[in-house]
Parts: C-alpha cells; structure tokens; sequence
C-alpha cells in the first residue's frame, strides 16, 4: 500500500481547529480521499458530525488525551480507519487540551511504513499570548514547540498589543524562525501540508497517563424511554460536561441560541435539532457562532470550561429550551 502523507493540526481550545479542517476538506483535490481522526477532551463527541458533511471518513477518540496509556486509543483509532477504506491523506486533530509530542511519538514508532508524518500546524490566537493562563501552561508550550508551521487565526479580534505580545514570545521562545502564516475564517492553503515535519524537541522517555478506559466510545443516540443522557470529565486543569439528546426531541432555536449567548464558560460546541433545521453552534471568547447542516443523528452538547460549573443547573435550563 501507499505511505499515506499525515497531518497533525493542533491548537489550544477554541482557536479554530475544526473550522480549518472544514475549509481544507471543502478545497481538496477532488480525486483524494482524505481521512480525520479527532480527538475531543470530552466524552459525547461533536466534531465528526461537523466533519462527516461532505463524506469524509471520520474517527473519533473522545475522553480526553488520545496519546494516553502509551497511545493506545489513537492506536486502536488508527488501525480502524485503515482497515476501513484507502485515503490519500490523514489530518489528525488532537484536543486542545493533549499533548502533541507524544502524538508524534505513536505515529514515528507504530506507523512507519504506513504513514509519513508531514507538517505539524500549530494554530495559536495571538490574543493567547496576553494571557498568563495560556502562557503557564505546559500543553499550550508544547503545541508551539513541535510545530513546523505556526498559523495565527482570528487576528481579526486580534489588537495591536496582541499582536505586539505574540510576536515577542515567539521570539523568547526562539520560535520566531518558524514559519508563520495566517488564517482569516479558516482559510488556509493546502500547501503548507506538504512542508516536511522536522522532530524540534526530544521525543518523551515515558508516556503519560491520566486515568480512564480506552478504547473510549462516544456516547450512544440516548433511548425513547431515556432521552438524554449526560457524560462529565476532567483532568488537565478543565472539567467538561456533555448531552446527547433523542432525534425525537427538537429545540427551539432562538431559546437555545439565547441560553447559549448568556453562558460563561471557555468552551461550548453544539449540533442540535431545532425547529429551524440542524444547526451546529460554537461558543468561544464570549461569541456565538452558528452554521446550518445537512444531517445528524442525534442532538449534541459539550461545555468546557477551567472550573467546574453547575452542571446539574445548566442540563435543567439547557432542557427547558426543547419545544
């Protein structure tokens, strides 16, 4: 078989990781097969309904960081989306919350031979680099410094002091040689995956474990008896709580869409059945934005956040906006 180019495209939570992988998807060449694998820190799993749109073949490891346990999850991952179709090319999403030098690690010592791991894309907001938050922390370190290609997206947010910040880190970090390009609303050219993948820092000597069973599975379509099930995590500093609700029930959209609106929290994506159609929902740095899909099977909801929250509070107001 062909050694299949890979793509790791990383990023903290929020900065746009998925939106990319769309328009990447939406501007491949159309004789390729592509292949995603996702990982999401939680457990109900969103992402490959908004990556499943035009046909792509889509693997979804939920529960938190895909390279724990010595790789396993992205091991059994990985294997089941070989065995399942020939592609052209794998974009792997790690969450925003993994760490991917040990995602690097699995690929160079399981797949070699099958795949050829090409430029890491590390997407940042330059509004991050203000932020003593990110700034300490350890996952946020590592996304730059494996990166081979850095891409700055929502500079349009962005203000001069942002970007004044952004660039002097990188320059602390001595990461200012890197390539850096940026990304309006996702946009970005293909080309910057075919850039070779260089090993910047050392491979880890052990692996890291944070609990939990894998392989992990995203949560079932709930039951007409049982018609929405709940699913919590935690663990690198975030908690998570996620719905995954009966095709049956349908939401009120402009409820929904307010409840949302007023929520604080560092993370929110949703695909709901409403009764304006299925609309994929987005929360980040306080803004809501929403896009309009073609199919689901279910409803979903996932809220991140650095504290935990009221969960059981949130699931009753998040229920009170069904028809």
């Amino acid at each position: 078989m062909n050694i299949i180019p890979t793509n790791i495209i990383t990023g903290f939570l929020g900065v746009g990781k998925t939106n990319l992988i769309k328009h990447l998807l939406a501007h491949k060449p159309a004789h390729e097969n592509w292949a995603i694998l996702v990982n999401e820190f939680g457990e109900v799993g969103i992402d490959g309904a908004l990556l499943r749109e035009n046909g792509t073949m889509v693997k979804e490891i939920p529960g938190g960081c895909m390279c724990c346990t010595a790789g396993l999850p992205m091991q059994v991952g990985l294997t089941q989306l070989l065995r399942t179709q020939k592609f052209d090319r794998l974009l792997i999403e790690p969450t925003g919350l993994g760490h991917p030098l040990e995602v690097i690690q699995t690929l160079l010592n399981s797949f070699q031979g099958v795949l050829e791991l090409k430029a890491c894309l590390t997407l940042i907001d330059p509004r991050h680099f203000s932020s003593e938050r990110h700034l300490g922390n350890e996952i946020f370190r590592q996304q730059l410094d494996v990166a081979d290609v850095i891409v700055a997206s929502k500079t349009d947010l962005a203000s001069e002091n942002d970007l004044q910040a952004m660039n002097k880190q990188l320059k602390t970090w001595q990461l200012d040689e890197r390539p850096v390009t940026q990304a309006e609303q996702g946009e970005l050219s293909a080309h910057w995956l075919n850039l070779p993948h260089n090993q910047h820092i050392p491979l880890p000597s052990h692996a890291h474990h944070h609990g939990g069973d894998y392989p992990a599975a995203t949560l079932a379509t709930p039951s007409e008896e049982q018609p929405i099930t709940e699913k919590r995590n935690q663990g690198q500093g975030y908690f998570s709580c996620g719905w995954a609700i009966h095709p049956a029930q349908v939401f009120a959209l402009n409820d929904i869409f307010n409840w949302i609106s007023g929520l604080n929290c560092d993370r929110l994506k949703a695909v709901l059945i409403t009764d304006q159609g299925i609309i994929a929902l987005n929360l980040a740095d306080g803004v809501v934005k929403m896009l309009e899909l073609d199919e689901c099977e279910d409803s979903r909801l996932e809220i991140i956040h650095h504290e935990e929250l009221e969960w059981d509070k949130l699931g009753k107001e998040f229920e009170q906006c069904l028809e």
